[in-house]
């Protein structure tokens, strides 16, 4: 599979539940650019790990690096209502719309905002739980680790259809 990582978090957390090297194993991995400096460390077991994302997983060539041109964000931006613009950060804007110009990818993201924003995108069915990557890629968590609620299947629909029901009430408005 090829799998987007939308942003630093699922990257981080995928580190911290110790899956993240076996995901890059399994699947060929991207990043954005601007999301590849924010993964600086993580937490493991009660300890601070630093990462040296760069040089581990992109120069080490484990995770493919893209970067969007500004006209490419400049489209993103336009299709979102200023609400949802304003409720996801910069290196998510620049995540999906390399996204949506890239149709191979399939996302992972556990990020509320950023999945809401999938209907006005279009990109709704190239979207993946962490759950369901995990069960897909036959992965289970390492013992001491349980499922945070944010990865679940469970959660990320429901995001999807509250995102399904914004993109509804925004086209009625018009």
């Amino acid at each position: 599979m090829r799998l987007w990582l939308l942003d630093a978090d699922v990257i981080i957390k995928f580190l911290e539940i110790d899956v993240f090297d076996k995901l890059a194993g399994l699947h060929e991995l991207h990043v954005a650019s601007s999301v590849i400096c924010e993964v600086k460390y993580y937490h493991r077991n009660g300890k601070k790990i630093s990462v040296d994302f760069r040089k581990q997983y992109i120069d080490a060539g484990l995770v493919i690096e893209s970067t969007a041109s500004v006209d490419e964000i400049q489209d993103i931006l336009k299709l979102l209502p200023s609400l949802k613009r304003e409720a996801i950060h910069a290196g998510e804007i620049e995540s999906l719309a390399i996204l949506v110009g890239e149709e191979s990818l399939t996302l992972c993201t556990f990020d509320a905002a950023a999945i809401r924003t999938l209907p006005f995108l279009s990109v709704t069915e190239r979207a993946i739980s962490a759950e369901r990557l995990l069960s897909a890629s036959g992965l289970t968590l390492s013992s001491g680790h349980k499922l945070d609620v944010r990865l679940s299947e469970t959660y990320f629909k429901n995001n999807i259809d509250i995102g399904k029901k914004d993109f509804i009430y925004s086209i009625e408005k018009k």
